[in-house]
């Protein structure tokens, strides 16, 4: 029975929750996740363990923070004056919203707090700071005959 290792192509079910129960991602057998193990496509820690395993086996992993989304980072907690938005939409506290930047980048934040004439906004990815758990669940593999480790 074949086993993955570095550079196979796999596809997976996948569903992670918080350490609550709260569910933030699943996926199912007509959206399987694929990609190629090592090439960091998907989180290196959760590639790295699948290696060894086999069609049709499940496994429990779970990130830390720093393997996940990150810290939460106060610094990412900021104001912005509300007469900089453009927006056909009401902004209430809790929304998601898109900034591109002079640069050219786009960043999304969480509306915290809405005063007179500022926004707080936090532009921490919404799991950060959270360890986050995975069912990973290996449906098929697709050798590379280069494949290693």
């Amino acid at each position: 029975m074949k086993d993955v290792k570095k550079g196979d192509k796999v596809h997976i079910l996948c569903e992670a929750k918080l350490e609550d129960g709260t569910v933030c991602y699943k996926n199912d057998e007509e959206n399987l996740l694929v990609f190629v193990v090592g090439e960091g496509k998907f989180f290196p820690v959760i590639e790295n363990e699948m290696k060894g395993m086999k069609e049709g086996e499940s496994k429990t992993i779970t990130l830390k923070p720093k393997d996940a989304f990150g810290s939460h980072k106060e610094d990412l907690i900021v104001d912005a004056p509300k007469d900089e938005f453009l927006s056909d939409k009401n902004l209430d506290v809790g929304a998601r919203i898109k900034l591109d930047t002079k640069s050219g980048h786009q960043l999304h934040g969480t509306i915290l707090e809405i005063n007179d004439d500022v926004f707080t906004i936090d532009f921490n990815h919404p799991l950060a700071g959270m360890n986050v758990i995975f069912f990973v669940t290996i449906v098929t593999i697709e050798k590379n005959n280069n494949s290693k480790e």
